[in-house]
């Protein structure tokens, strides 16, 4: 049974279905202060829904032109927070479960970046500009109306009122690069198991950190790639969180059999490899891939480890490891130790 439940998707898909099924039109706007567009509680999918359905439908119920939802963390898990129309009134409700984050999206962004929404629909331009007030300070957003005279901003494009090969159509035949689609979270659902959209495709309702790791996807920045080896699942998960933060993409190997069987298929940037793994070590990783002459045969192969012995550690260098960091590993090493691959890149 699957105990993970991705919660941005899950709060979307409530909102989406509501809106569908009941034929609800009214602003929605949703704030994602964690600033990550992956959250993720070990609470069964079954159990966020139900929690969700019965916490947000009162309030989906009673809205007449708006609803807002924020979400942040607490220390047990996350917090949900909606308004209602202009009501000040709050009402609140906190999920606990052991919270999980990937794809920062604190990025570098132009201060000045402006977003176009194109729509007939009013009330989603509305909504637009409500998350305009959170996202301008944090990621230098604007919203306004669509102006074909301004030639540098990101056009928003509404295309909730087309469906199946009417919505795939118009998708496959737009070269248009500065364009986000903006398509029902039913339709990308239904389409996506045939069809692979666009990085640039927001499934509606959206959070603003939907919005800006798509705008992320705009700008020309080239990502690490790392390979993560670590039988530590706590140790895997601090150094996969960590890297990710910093930019990077991670894929992670449990033990040191399975990060061989990843190095010898795909290529990455970097190789962190712990040293003390069940049945293969970090440095027998590195002399197989190089006396095998795979795709990382001059990947930088950086041994995670403890050891401190000078002997201990020049005999992992004579295997094929290049780098050393000794375990634990902390945010600040890992950014400075990173920080030339990605100038480089």
């Amino acid at each position: 049974m699957n105990n993970n439940s991705h919660v941005l998707e899950i709060i979307q898909a409530v909102i989406g279905k509501y809106c569908v099924t009941q034929k609800r039109n009214f602003s929605v706007t949703l704030i994602n202060k964690l600033q990550c567009n992956y959250v993720c509680l070990q609470v069964s999918p079954e159990q966020i829904i139900a929690q969700c359905e019965e916490f947000l439908t009162p309030g989906l119920t009673s809205a007449k032109n708006s609803f807002l939802l924020t979400v942040e963390a607490n220390i047990q898990g996350v917090s949900f927070h909606y308004w209602v129309d202009d009501d000040q009134q709050v009402t609140s409700l906190d999920v606990h479960g052991l919270l999980a984050t990937k794809e920062s999206v604190n990025l570098a962004l132009d201060i000045n970046q402006n977003v176009d929404v194109l729509t007939l629909c009013e009330l989603l331009f509305k909504s637009c500009l409500k998350m305009s007030a959170y996202t301008h300070d944090r990621f230098g957003l604007n919203f306004k109306l669509f102006n074909s005279m301004t030639r540098e901003s990101i056009q928003l494009e509404d295309l909730r009122h087309l469906h199946g090969d009417d919505l795939i159509n118009k998708l496959n035949n737009d070269s248009l690069n500065n364009h986000i689609k903006l398509c029902s979270i039913d339709d990308i659902n239904n389409l996506s198991q045939e069809h692979k959209f666009s990085k640039r495709v927001l499934g509606w309702p959206f959070f603003d950190t939907d919005l800006i790791a798509i705008l992320a996807t705009l700008h020309t920045q080239t990502r690490l790639s790392i390979l993560v080896a670590d039988d530590s699942l706590p140790s895997q998960i601090a150094t996969k969180v960590m890297l990710e933060m910093l930019g990077c993409s991670v894929t992670c190997a449990e033990n040191g059999a399975s990060a061989l069987s990843l190095a010898q298929k795909e290529t990455f940037d970097l190789l962190l490899l712990d040293e003390r793994m069940p049945g293969m070590f970090g440095s027998d990783v590195a002399e197989q891939l190089i006396s095998q002459n795979t795709p990382n045969n001059d990947t930088p192969k950086v041994i995670l480890t403890g050891i401190t012995g000078d002997d201990q550690i020049a005999e992992l260098f004579k295997k094929g490891i290049t780098h050393y960091l000794q375990k634990p590993v902390t945010k600040a090493v890992l950014e400075k130790f990173i920080k030339p691959w990605q100038l480089a890149s």
